[in-house]
C-alpha cells in the first residue's frame, strides 16, 4: 500500500462549529471533507434539527457523522464504514472533536438482509484516478475502469437495514453514500419506515442490470424522492417518507 503523509486541517460544520480533521494527503480524502462540510454541505446537514438515531452509511473519514453528533448535542450517530484504515482515521477524528461518546463506529458494510460477509476493495494502485480515491471502497470509477486496477480486499461484515436498527433502534435520518451499495440495503422492506435519507446513488450493475432514478423510486414506495446532479447518475437525492 501506498504510504500517504497524514495532516491536519480546519473546516467548520455546516451550522460553523469549528472542527478538525486527520486526513491522508494526495488522496480524495480532502475533496470529501470539503464537500460535506462548511456551506458546501452537499447532504443538506444545516437545515436538519435532529435527536436519537442517525445513521451515516458509507461515513469514511467521518465528517457526515461528526458534524451531525456536533450540529445537534441530542444526537447519537451510528457510522458504518468497511474500510480497515477509514475507520482507524475516523476513530481519531471522533475522539480530536470531542465526539466520541456519541459517533458509534461500526466496521463493516451495508447490504440486502440475509448475506453476513462480502469484499470491500480499496488501496487502489496503478492508475491515477483510482489511486487518489485509494480508500473509497468499491468505488464505482471500476465500473469504468474494469480489469486495470490493482487493490487488497478485506473481507467485512454485512449488515441489513433491520441489523442495524436491532443494534441501536430505529434512525431520525440516514445518510448513505456508498458506491452502488445502497441498491442492497434498499431492497430491506423495514427502510420504509425511515422518515429522510439523504445521499448519493450509483447506476451500476445491481441484479445483472445498471440502476437508474427509477429503481430509486421503486425501491421507496411510501416517500417522495427528489434528486440532483446529472439524470444517469451518479446523483444526489432526497427521500422524505410521506405521513
Amino acid at each position: 500500500m501506498v504510504d500517504y503523509p497524514l495532516s491536519r486541517i480546519d473546516f467548520y460544520s455546516p451550522r460553523g462549529v469549528g472542527l478538525t480533521f486527520i486526513y491522508r494527503e494526495g488522496t480524495n480524502d480532502y475533496n470529501t471533507l470539503n464537500a460535506s462540510l462548511g456551506s458546501n454541505d452537499e447532504y443538506g446537514l444545516a437545515d436538519l434539527h435532529l435527536a436519537g438515531w442517525a445513521f451515516d452509511i458509507g461515513a469514511y473519514l467521518g465528517s457526515v457523522a461528526i458534524a451531525l453528533a456536533v450540529d445537534n448535542p441530542d444526537l447519537e450517530v451510528l457510522a458504518v464504514e468497511p474500510v480497515p484504515w477509514n475507520v482507524a482515521l475516523m476513530f481519531d477524528n471522533a475522539k480530536l472533536n470531542g465526539v466520541a461518546d456519541r459517533v458509534h463506529i461500526l466496521d463493516g458494510m451495508v447490504g440486502p438482509p440475509g448475506v453476513k460477509t462480502a469484499m470491500v476493495r480499496h488501496s487502489y494502485r496503478g492508475n491515477e484516478a483510482l489511486e487518489h480515491h485509494a480508500f473509497v471502497g468499491n468505488t464505482s470509477l471500476t465500473y469504468e475502469l474494469p480489469g486495470v486496477e490493482e487493490h487488497d480486499e478485506t473481507e467485512v461484515s454485512v449488515y441489513s437495514h433491520a441489523a442495524l436498527v436491532e443494534m441501536v433502534g430505529e434512525p431520525s435520518f440516514v445518510k448513505i453514500d456508498c458506491e452502488g451499495g445502497e441498491w442492497g440495503y434498499l431492497t430491506d422492506p423495514t427502510v420504509l419506515h425511515v422518515p429522510r435519507f439523504r445521499g448519493e446513488w450509483h447506476p451500476v450493475p445491481f441484479l445483472g442490470t445498471g440502476m437508474t432514478r427509477d429503481n430509486l423510486v421503486a425501491l421507496l414506495p411510501g416517500h417522495t424522492v427528489t434528486f440532483s446532479g446529472p439524470e444517469a447518475g451518479p446523483g444526489g437525492f432526497e427521500a422524505v417518507r410521506r405521513g
